[in-house]
């Protein structure tokens, strides 16, 4: 029995996902719900016959996992999906060079600045029919103005009493350097300083895309440039996820780098940011709602500590946000290569936003602000899109987000 068979044999076909599963919320179609994607994936691997209804329905999930926050079995949904997606015969000869440009930093870099050429700011229709059929939805992100803080008083902070490791990642170091800075100003007000290491990608983008073997070539790489047993600390939840579960679908023999991975809130709590956030000088008036991105409510598990960090900001008020663990649709490449189903959930997400009436709303994902913001920028909203570490160091330092 393969991997594959013997974890989609574990859904009891119980229908608790359904309602948690963004596509079939759009569409009522069962092939678009977990329990009916697991089903056709199944069939498939134990018949050998992957035909264009199981290709199509595998491609549409978002592999947002909020199937196994629902799932009273314990139903691996997550890797299911990147298994069976490795699995399924298919023409990807344009996925997989848009994949490896958009992990290379360099690469990333020189296309962001291209595209802020490109009138409005979109793929061309044409490069968009070639990859999708349909014409595009996402903007291609902009590259970013370099931040300006304020130099830390040295005079006021606490004694360097560890160190940790900081994934900068591929898009993240490109779209939001700013997020890493504020994540280093944030660790050193709790006393502990970051140690630089030459690094590459984790590979998340490949594994959730079926790319396993180049996934795993990145997964290698990248524990071999955190050899040390320090922390390793992660503010894109999709990367954190992805390496929290190394040892599972990729990351062999790494489930060592896989238990000491953090989420920054995760350890920024658990080491002590909360009772220094309430001495700072906080942000007056500001109303707060917060998104929780999909692979850290449901692929981490990490919802209570974001949004306790940032009710710990004196001044703030957390506004409630309807549907606030529903995908935004982002779903790391999901908006270039499905952009009817994306644009329906972003609108979606945008009404919940729009509705709180806060000034801001964070997130704790690169994918999610970038296309939120695209959201607030179509709305002519002032509502200001932020990564939960920014907003954070935003009470010590002034609003920069």
């Amino acid at each position: 029995m393969s991997k594959l068979t013997e974890l989609a044999a574990r859904c009891i076909r119980c229908g608790f996902c359904i309602e948690s599963c963004p596509t079939f919320q759009l569409t009522g179609d069962e092939s678009q719900s977990p329990r009916g994607r697991i089903s056709l994936a199944r069939q498939a691997e134990e018949s050998g016959v992957w035909d264009d209804a199981t290709r199509s329905a595998l491609d549409t999930c978002l592999g947002c996992r909020g199937c196994e926050t629902a799932c009273p079995s314990g139903v691996q949904y997550g890797e299911i999906i990147e298994l069976a997606r490795a699995a399924m015969p298919r023409q990807r000869r344009l996925e997989e060079p848009f994949l490896a440009s958009l992990t290379n930093p360099a690469a990333a870099r020189a296309q962001f600045a291209l595209g802020g050429l490109i009138p409005g700011g979109r793929l061309p229709g044409v490069v968009s029919r070639m990859l999708t059929g349909s014409l595009p939805e996402a903007e291609i992100p902009r590259l970013p103005d370099p931040a300006e803080f304020p130099l830390l008083p040295s005079g006021s902070l606490p004694p360097v009493v560890g160190e940790v490791y900081l994934l900068e990642g591929c898009v993240m170091r490109v779209l939001y350097p700013d997020v890493h800075q504020a994540l280093r100003r944030l660790l050193r007000r709790i006393g502990f300083t970051v140690r630089e290491v030459r690094q590459g990608c984790c590979g998340a983008l490949h594994a959730h895309s079926g790319f396993l073997d180049e996934a795993e070539s990145r997964a290698q790489a990248l524990g071999e440039a955190f050899p040390d047993e320090l922390p390793l600390l992660v503010d894109s939840a999709g990367c954190g996820s992805t390496i929290k579960g190394y040892g599972t679908v990729v990351g062999k023999g790494l489930e060592g780098l896989a238990a000491r991975t953090w989420d920054a809130t995760e350890f920024l709590l658990a080491n002590g940011l909360a009772p220094i956030l309430a001495e700072s000088p906080g942000l007056p008036g500001v109303r707060i709602a917060y998104h929780e991105a999909c692979h850290l409510v449901h692929g981490q598990k990490v919802s209570a500590e974001p949004k306790t960090l940032l009710a710990s900001i004196p001044g703030v008020e957390l506004a409630p946000l309807a549907e606030a663990d529903l995908c935004c649709g982002s779903a790391g490449t999901y908006n270039v290569f499905h952009p009817q189903y994306a644009r329906r959930l972003l609108d979606r997400k945008w009404a919940n936003i729009a509705a709180t009436g806060a000034q801001i709303v964070a997130m704790g994902n690169p994918g999610c602000q970038s296309w939120i913001a695209q959201a607030a920028r179509e709305n002519g909203s002032a509502i200001r899109v932020a990564h939960t570490l920014s907003v954070l160091e935003s009470s010590f330092s002034g609003l920069t987000v």
